[in-house]
């Protein structure tokens, strides 16, 4: 009899198959039934080596899948690698079993496998600032589709980023300000891995032009090269929009707008926004919406129009 008539991944599954008469998670499922996460972004480098490695220790921990809703096969949420590691076996005729012990963690939408995707990769490795940006993008789609679905975030939206990424409030405010005053080639630079998030963060203060110019001539600039740049070329600055006063009202008279024959002396200094301090402001107001008394709204309503509209 040969020295190993029966292959090393055999060998495993039937260690593996021995598990389901104690848990009913553990499965042998065939590489067939799996269907790799599309949306997964991590780096699935070096998997010949893992192959081998694989092959001469056999597989020693198990994938983790979701059971899609629809078409009845599992998701992959977690081994990416190491199916993809089996999947070369076999196909190089080094493998003759094609099944594998997973863990069948529920049955989900792929909206929530992607989720949970991300959650399991964020707790168990560190990442580049590269794939953050990736997982960020990702996550947010995510929790947008889930939120569409009915699910509940459970906190507020950069609170549960933060968690679910495995990174700071402060982190995830970084992020928020390159999306959303960083020229394209900034964004980008970050997405190749050439410039960092907190260096980014702060190109993103700068004028557009600036920007660009950082991005396409210098995209490795150090965070103190980018303040001692904010000290000579400020942002340019954007005039505030025409503001009407609010009005004030006394226990026994109609309300008295600010400004008239009863109040002549100006209670604010004439002042100017940026373009993004005028975006920050105008979401306040728009929580400010949502706290004030019917009487004011309007008010606040011609505020927030008014930034609009600047």
């Amino acid at each position: 009899m040969a020295k190993r008539e029966i292959d090393s991944a055999i060998s495993a599954d039937l260690k593996a198959a021995s598990a389901d008469t104690f848990t009913d998670n553990i499965k042998m499922l065939d590489v067939s039934e799996i269907m790799p996460n599309k949306d997964n972004f991590y780096s699935m480098s070096d998997i010949e080596l893992l192959a081998e490695d694989i092959e001469r220790q056999d597989l020693k921990h198990n994938l983790v899948v979701a059971k899609d809703k629809d078409s009845g096969k599992y998701w992959l949420i977690s081994g990416h690698r190491r199916f993809e590691a089996v999947k070369f076996l076999i196909n190089e005729g080094r493998r003759q079993s094609t099944k594998i012990p997973c863990y069948i963690n529920g049955e989900k939408s792929q909206a929530e496998s992607r989720l949970d995707l991300i959650m399991l990769n964020a707790t168990q490795r560190k990442y580049t600032d590269k794939e953050i940006m990736s997982e960020y993008e990702q996550l947010t789609e995510t929790l947008k589709q889930l939120e569409s679905e009915g699910k509940k975030l459970g906190g507020r939206m950069r609170d549960v980023m933060a968690k679910i990424l495995n990174v700071s409030k402060s982190q995830v405010g970084k992020i928020d300000n390159i999306k959303h005053n960083a020229v394209p080639a900034v964004e980008q630079a970050v997405k190749s891995g050439k410039m960092s998030i907190s260096t980014a963060n702060e190109v993103a203060r700068l004028s557009p032009e600036k920007q660009k110019d950082i991005a396409e001539k210098k995209p490795d600039i150090s965070h103190k090269e980018v303040k001692e740049i904010q000290k000579t070329s400020p942002p340019p600055l954007k005039t505030a929009p025409t503001v009407k006063p609010p009005v004030t009202k006394t226990e026994n008279s109609k309300p008295t707008p600010v400004g008239t024959a009863e109040q002549t002396k100006p209670r604010y200094a004439p002042c100017t926004l940026s373009e993004s301090e005028t975006e920050v402001l105008a979401r306040y107001i728009e929580q400010l919406v949502k706290l004030a008394s019917k009487d004011d709204i309007t008010v606040i309503n011609g505020i927030k129009e008014r930034l609009t509209r600047a």
